[in-house]
């Protein structure tokens, strides 16, 4: 048995075979786990990801067992660079002949393989000078967040619950919103916001980096500046993702944000719903229903083909859960998120 650390892609040549696999084990368990493909991902969006960025570095390994069967599964390592420094984050992928179909329990020899993919993770974040490792697990939507074998697993390896989430999908037709003076909403294209929203869209992504339920997972307040965002919308740029920003802004400035992304190599009618935020001093105005209203049909409109937008919550945001359900919303899926505390190695 022995772990093959996989090369970082080099841009302009094809992704190589062991991307690829990686790409399509993991979609092929999300699908059997939601019964829909909008939580896929995309080798392209793999790619990137093991490119690194200034922001984040990923890992990725394969785990074979035997030279002449296929990989028996996969892992990712992510570590941040900036925020949660002492953070590692795991991601692990089972080769088919272990993944136990919805509602079954894990074999032996999944067991097995899951153990080998999780204590790699564990030694690598170590190597890192990692003092945590996180990692998340995708539950179908009849099943508690949280229960299952692959969750008794974690829990048996000392990992504790830290927060869970409910899954699903928002059709994009939905009625235009009513917004009413001094009510004002800007369109912006792969984050390329004009001078006078900067500060205000900064101030609200300040804030979505402490309001968003974390649980009981490790996750510190993100330092947005000029600079930070003018790095990401670099990168935006670089991935070819396609973002759409609305913005609503009253007579004393920026009071919320609705983000939707299109990832490259996704299903063309699926995006994803980025953060919906409404600033402390406008709620309890309806302000978040209508805002994430204006970004769905937006989105539809600047992302031709989109139809649905995949949306996660956590469980314990009602506030976010009842606008999703007034949306349209349906529940594809659940997450838990985990964590584990290990001891990392000196330089």
């Amino acid at each position: 048995m022995r772990f093959l650390p996989l090369d970082r892609p080099v841009p302009g040549t094809e992704p190589a075979d062991a991307v690829v696999n990686l790409v399509f084990l993991a979609n092929l368990a999300a699908q059997e786990t939601t019964g829909d493909t909008a939580s896929s991902t995309s080798v392209e969006r793999v790619v990137h990801r093991l490119r690194g960025s200034a922001e984040y570095d990923t890992l990725a390994y394969a785990l074979e067992t035997d030279p002449d069967e296929d990989y028996a599964g996969y892992l990712l390592v992510s570590t941040p660079l900036l925020e949660d420094t002492h953070v590692a984050e795991a991601e692990v992928v089972l080769d088919a002949e272990y993944l136990p179909l919805p509602g079954e329990p894990l074999s032996p020899e999944a067991r097995d393989v899951l153990g080998l993919l999780y204590a790699e993770a564990e030694a690598v974040a170590a190597r890192l000078g990692r003092s945590v490792v996180q990692t998340w697990l995708l539950h179908p939507a009849e099943e508690v967040p949280g229960s299952g074998g692959w969750a008794e697993l974690l829990r048996g390896r000392g990992y504790e619950l830290g927060l869970t989430e409910i899954q699903g999908v928002v059709p994009v037709g939905v009625p235009a919103p009513a917004w009413e003076p001094p009510l004002r909403v800007d369109v912006v294209r792969d984050l390329a916001f004009p001078a006078p929203l900067i500060d205000g869209v900064l101030a609200l992504y300040r804030q979505a980096s402490v309001d968003v339920p974390t649980g009981g997972l490790d996750a510190g307040a993100v330092d947005w500046t000029r600079e930070r965002l003018a790095s990401a919308a670099r990168r935006v740029a670089d991935t070819n993702r396609e973002m759409v920003s609305v913005v609503v802004s009253d007579a004393e400035g920026v009071v919320g944000i609705s983000e939707i992304t299109r990832f490259p190599g996704s299903e063309p009618g699926v995006a994803e719903q980025g953060i919906t935020l409404v600033a402390g001093r406008a709620r309890g105005r309806g302000l978040g229903l209508n805002l994430k209203r204006e970004a769905l049909r937006r989105a539809a409109a600047a992302l031709p083909g989109v139809s649905r937008v995949y949306t996660s919550n956590a469980a314990g945001n009602p506030w976010m859960i009842e606008i999703n359900r007034q949306l349209g919303w349906r529940v594809v899926s659940g997450g838990s998120g985990w964590q584990l505390r290990v001891r990392p190695l000196s330089p």
